[in-house]
């Protein structure tokens, strides 16, 4: 039985934990795994106890928490905070439904259709189809998978025992997702060929064409060709109207991984950089990423109506699916999931509350402070852009006075130092055998004060530590 005094002690742990995120307390409270287990009552215990008792619990998992909508988490794709998101994800749990039938998710399932075609019309679908997944890489996966029954339809019946080698592409700085997708697919990953990228880390579409030519010459069959929309590292945008020619010529399935970089189509002056992707088959758009929602939040979208249902349909749902309509309302028909939560209504209520000018604003607001993070680098003699910035990814070194150092080393131990005394969390990566900090701009609770802030505290650790190295 639901009774609000149960929650009244979380709500008010809740606010505390948000308002130490807001004031900037320490990020993260660092520990290694074995001291954190023993700071924590882990052991499932044979008698229960009274909910009032779990308080301790939960007061504990707060306390080890990384703050995520920290105004100085940098570390992934996503992070910060939305009011109407998080009411959306209560509203969700407490209804506790399944999104395979109309039947028990009336409303979510209208709710999820409505995103499915505003979305859609974003990236420039006439009438478009789609489904939430569990994730940009679920949706790479199912893309590739339609994508692969499209090419050859007797796959689903027969299996690929006698059918030709299939061969998909991707470029060189593609989501490892891909990979996993062409493992499990049974394609197995020497078919996933990957494409060399130019220095801005985009895909070279000259050498695709090379590599489709190579795999016929091989007597194998392309059939799958993907661009990305924000490369992980250096956030790089594939050219996709290039790309879709060739994918066109040669009867390729196009898919566009927007997982990170999709959301630019929320603003009128940064949505150039997707030129081209309404010429795609297929696209992933994760709203958990630079919308701001909660993990998991992630669309996959298609232009052609009735895909899904023909490579995801199987037998024996007629315990489950009981209508006979041509395009049947139930989400579940059309899936690789049947039991799948509802993550659609946290995004509509956002938008409901934000409006689509409010969504051009926030993704504004971001390339705003990543212009102002690339100008403070560029001005400091202490820091190198790595490369170019391309949208919200900014990759750089912190570059010691004295030469005998190591910049790799040295970034390396500022970052560690950051994360360990709670000032802030930034990812690295390595570009060109350089160990770089990559620094993400997709934070709602950011703003430019912040960013200086970061900065200033970066180059004093930086300072302290050239000291202490001598």
């Amino acid at each position: 039985m639901f009774r609000a005094s149960d929650y009244s002690n979380l709500l008010r742990q809740l606010e505390q934990f948000f308002t130490d995120s807001a004031n900037q307390k320490p990020i993260a409270k660092r520990l290694e795994p074995e001291i954190l287990r023993e700071q924590l009552s882990l052991d499932l215990p044979t008698e229960g106890k009274p909910v009032e008792q779990l308080q301790t619990d939960i007061a504990n998992y707060l306390t080890y928490a990384v703050k995520t909508a920290h105004p100085q988490y940098f570390n992934q794709l996503w992070g910060g905070f939305s009011s109407p998101c998080f009411m959306g994800d209560i509203l969700t749990s407490a209804t506790n439904t399944s999104m395979y039938t109309y039947e028990v998710a009336p409303v979510a399932t209208l709710i999820e259709k409505t995103l499915i075609a505003k979305m859609g019309k974003l990236v420039g679908f006439s009438e478009p189809e789609g489904q939430f997944t569990t994730g940009g890489s679920n949706g790479n996966f199912m893309a590739m998978a339609i994508a692969r029954h499209r090419a050859i339809p007797t796959l689903k019946q027969e299996g690929m025992v006698n059918s030709p080698k299939l061969i998909a592409f991707v470029s060189a700085d593609a989501h490892y997702s891909f990979a996993k997708a062409a493992h499990l697919l049974g394609l197995g990953a020497n078919q996933l060929w990957k494409v060399p990228v130019d220095e801005q880390g985009r895909m070279v579409v000259a050498e695709l064409e090379k590599q489709i030519a190579q795999a016929y010459a091989q007597g194998a069959k392309p059939f799958f060709v993907a661009g990305t929309a924000g490369t992980t590292v250096q956030g790089a945008y594939d050219p996709f109207a290039e790309i879709a020619t060739v994918a066109q010529r040669e009867g390729l399935w196009f898919h566009v991984d927007g997982a990170w970089g999709a959301s630019v189509l929320l603003s009128p002056t940064h949505r150039y950089l997707m030129q081209g992707v309404e010429q795609a088959d297929s696209v992933v758009w994760d709203a958990h990423k630079m919308m701001g929602m909660t993990l998991m939040c992630s669309v996959l979208l298609l232009k052609h109506r009735g895909m899904m249902l023909s490579a995801f349909s199987a037998d024996g749902t007629d315990y489950l699916f009981h209508a006979g309509e041509e395009e049947p309302i139930d989400l579940g028909l059309s899936s690789i999931h049947c039991g799948r939560r509802v993550d659609a209504v946290k995004l509509w209520l956002t938008w409901k509350q934000l409006g689509d000018h409010g969504w051009e604003t926030l993704i504004d607001q971001y390339f705003t402070l990543a212009a102002q993070a690339e100008a403070i680098i560029n001005a400091h003699e202490s820091l190198a852009m790595v490369n170019p910035r391309q949208s919200l990814n900014l990759c750089f070194q912190y570059i010691p006075r004295n030469s005998q150092q190591d910049p790799n080393t040295l970034t390396l131990k500022i970052r560690q130092v950051l994360w360990e005394e709670g000032v802030a969390m930034v990812n690295y990566a390595q570009l060109d055998n350089r160990v770089v900090f990559r620094l993400v701009i997709c934070n709602n609770q950011t703003s430019q004060s912040d960013i200086k802030e970061f900065f200033e505290s970066l180059v004093a650790i930086g300072q302290r530590l050239e000291q202490e190295i001598g």
